[in-house]
């Protein structure tokens, strides 16, 4: 399937962010879901392009940088609060939390000072 329609991108979008940044779910697999995450960013990849290829140059430079991470926006929280819940932080390595840290956030991009911050939280919490 090949989705090209900007206002079909969109609603697939903000499907995607309102149920994996909400508060609580049903399906705790969601916010944890490499393919998911894969999706996510792909999806707002094909907007940044159809509205580029639209002539939409404004609108796709406005994309673009609405996926850096904002500490300010709600999501920003559930984040913390799902490594709070991952018991498995205390196994990984740095490498594996810096990837599992970037499929939380998705489509969204941490900085890599965020990055670490939210390592170093979630050090703190599991006291490792």
């Amino acid at each position: 399937m090949n989705i090209t329609k900007e206002s079909e991108l969109m609603a697939l979008h903000r499907a995607i962010i309102e149920a994996k940044f909400k508060e609580s779910h049903e399906d705790s697999a969601i916010p944890y879901s490499g393919i998911l995450s894969d999706l996510s960013e792909r999806i707002v990849t094909n907007i940044i392009q159809t509205l580029s290829e639209n002539g939409e140059h404004d609108e796709a430079k406005s994309w673009a940088s609405i996926v850096k991470l904002n500490e300010d926006w709600h999501g920003y929280g559930c984040i913390k609060n799902w490594i709070q819940k991952t018991e498995s932080w205390v196994d990984m390595s740095v490498e594996d939390k810096s990837q599992f840290i970037k499929v939380l956030c998705s489509p969204y991009q941490p900085s890599k000072h965020q990055e670490n911050d939210l390592i170093e939280f979630g050090d703190r919490h599991w006291k490792t």
